[in-house]
């Protein structure tokens, strides 16, 4: 499956992309929100966005609420954070988040939220 990583860090791209590609996965990167919904139109055939809360240009919060309204991506959108606001987790799913995992996670962690969502 290909996975779109948004993350403004390229050390946190690496690593979760070593961790896909553990999984038998495909991963392409985009630095923040702006650049991800050019790549979710590149790349038609994504299976799984992992988003990152906090980005420059267009954070994760304002990918999920311009893809609300335009219904770019049709992959499951899962936000990678350090956020543990109830409130800012229940907004990003209001917004169209299939779900969240919170950093920093492991590979298990994160084959089992794919399992989760795309099954």
């Amino acid at each position: 499956m290909k996975v779109l990583i948004v993350d403004d860090s390229k050390p946190i791209f690496l690593m979760v992309s070593q961790m896909l590609t553990e999984l038998g996965h495909e991963s392409v990167w985009a630095e923040n929100g702006q650049d991800a919904v050019e790549k979710v139109k590149e790349n038609p055939d994504l299976g799984l966005v992992l988003l990152d809360w906090n980005m420059p240009v267009m954070d994760g919060l304002q990918f999920l609420q311009k893809n609300e309204g335009e219904g770019f991506c049709e992959a499951p959108i899962v936000m990678m954070t350090t956020e543990n606001k109830p409130e800012k987790i229940q907004q990003a799913l209001k917004h169209g988040a299939s779900d969240y995992i919170m950093k920093p996670f492991t590979a298990d962690i994160i084959e089992n939220k794919i399992e989760l969502v795309c099954d």
